[in-house]
């Protein structure tokens, strides 16, 4: 069950569902399965009426994967679900999840899972020379650099340590543990504090952060106004959406990134010949599938519409099928984007699977130009475009004349 829990898809904690929507919360109906068992048809209308997601209607009780920590928690709940239905058959999912909830929770705070972490450093982070590289370039060319974290420091110094090396502090200028966000960027009554060498709070008041040392809780108030940051400069990333990038982006001004460790495997498939020709197989089809409507109800238009659909469904599900799990892909369903994606796209501005992709580019000089998005109205003002694109010779002085020409 490890491989078939993934950040961006949903569970429904009332009925013991894994299911994909697209962003408008249509459920993706090839992908909803109880447990290993693949639910469609007519029970799946019973399920859900309308092939809809209802957060908390409908006897549903949806949740989307946001926080990387639930992934072995979703994990443990099927495995002991399957369990339970195979020995005693009468289970109700929601009791078995608030139970691991609980359980999770507790070896979370207790400390038992940093606890386990650190004294096994080795086995969960290695060294990363091309981090420490990327910060240095950022430092080289006049940014400032801060860690906004809600772990203990001890936790991020033994983490930070095992990647960097022990001088991992000399490459920030502003270090925050235990900041509680997402309430540091929404409750500004809870003051900075100092960290000791012993790794205790301090109750002395603060009023400037300081190179070298570390700080807890705070308020994202108090940090503009010690640093004199402008929010509007801030570039942030995280990959908790909802409790790292949606306050800032929303209420503060900053820019976000998200950071997200799916992104590798999709682009690896996207990149594949097979899925490329099939997904070319598939743009063919649905450019012929629009074309032949203008002359229907010509008999001979109507059965090749009805072979071409029947050809797309086809390929749809062989496309489905190259992806390793059974849900396809957490950005998109066959034609919309999922909803992962769409709070994605309101809550960062950018994203990638890792951080020091961010080497690739220069600090100073690089700006990140989003590929402007048609609206259905606008398809033919963008086919017109790309006519003009590909008749233009680039190698012009001015090709941006010749295109308005």
């Amino acid at each position: 069950y490890q491989r078939r829990v993934r950040g961006g898809d949903h569970n429904d904690m009332n009925k013991g569902i894994f299911l994909k929507g697209d962003a408008y919360h249509r459920i993706s109906t090839e992908t909803v399965y109880h447990l290993s068992r693949k639910i469609e048809g007519e029970e799946l209308d019973q399920l859900y009426p309308g092939r809809r997601m209802f957060f908390g209607r409908n006897g549903s009780h949806v949740k989307q994967n946001v926080d990387i920590f639930q992934l072995p928690q979703l994990a443990a709940w099927a495995a002991v679900l399957a369990y339970l239905a195979s020995t005693s058959g009468d289970v109700h999912p929601n009791i078995v999840f608030e139970d691991i909830n609980k359980i999770t929770y507790d070896i979370h705070v207790g400390g038992m899972l940093h606890g386990h972490i650190m004294d096994n450093i080795g086995d969960y982070l290695e060294p990363n020379p091309r981090l420490e590289g990327m910060l240095k370039m950022m430092r080289d060319t006049g940014k400032q650099t801060f860690i906004l974290t809600n772990s203990p420091y001890k936790f991020i110094d033994v983490g930070m340590s095992q990647i960097i090396g022990s001088h991992w502090m000399d490459l920030f200028d502003v270090v925050i543990c235990l900041s509680r966000k997402p309430h540091f960027f929404n409750d500004n009554k809870r003051p900075f504090r100092r960290v000791s060498s012993n790794n205790e709070p301090t109750f002395g008041q603060v009023n400037q952060l300081v190179k070298g040392e570390v700080y807890c809780e705070g308020n994202v108030r108090d940090l503009h106004k010690f640093t004199g940051w402008n929010p509007c400069r801030i570039l942030y990333f995280g990959d908790q959406m909802l409790a790292d990038l949606a306050e800032p982006v929303l209420n503060q001004g900053w820019h976000t990134g998200a950071i997200i460790r799916e992104l590798n495997e999709e682009l690896e498939l996207l990149n594949s010949a097979e899925y490329q020709h099939k997904m070319f197989l598939l743009n063919e089809l649905n450019y012929l599938i629009n074309d032949v409507q203008q002359f229907i109800p010509h008999p001979t238009a109507i059965q090749y519409l009805g072979e071409w659909c029947t050809e797309r469904k086809k390929i749809r599900r062989e496309l489905l099928a190259l992806h390793p799990t059974k849900f396809g892909s957490i950005f998109r369903t066959h034609l919309t984007p999922t909803l992962f994606y769409r709070r994605l796209s309101r809550f960062a501005e950018i994203y990638t699977s890792d951080l020091t992709n961010l080497t690739n580019f220069s600090p100073e000089h690089h700006r990140f130009t989003p590929t402007r998005q048609y609206l259905p109205h606008e398809m033919h003002c963008q086919s017109q475009l790309d006519i003009c694109r590909a008749k233009c010779s680039w190698k012009e002085a001015k090709p941006w004349e010749a295109c308005a020409k």
